[in-house]
């Protein structure tokens, strides 16, 4: 099952966070939050598999977000 283990505000961030957590190997999905997917301004939830939920948290506080 995968798990949201981050929020970005925008698809800048939320690419830095898919690959902070890629190059240590994680699986990563990118979701925007938003319906209208070609705006701007979306949310970007960034999902990984439950079971590298905890250790990608880790990752992403090690590399600032």
């Amino acid at each position: 099952m995968w798990m949201v283990v981050g929020m970005a505000s925008n698809q800048s961030m939320a690419d830095g966070m898919r690959k902070a957590l890629e190059s240590e190997g994680v699986l990563v999905k990118v979701r925007s939050t938003s319906v209208r997917a070609k705006q701007a301004s979306n949310a970007y939830e960034v999902l990984v598999l439950e079971s590298e939920a905890d250790s990608s948290r880790e990752i992403l506080l090690e590399n600032g977000y």
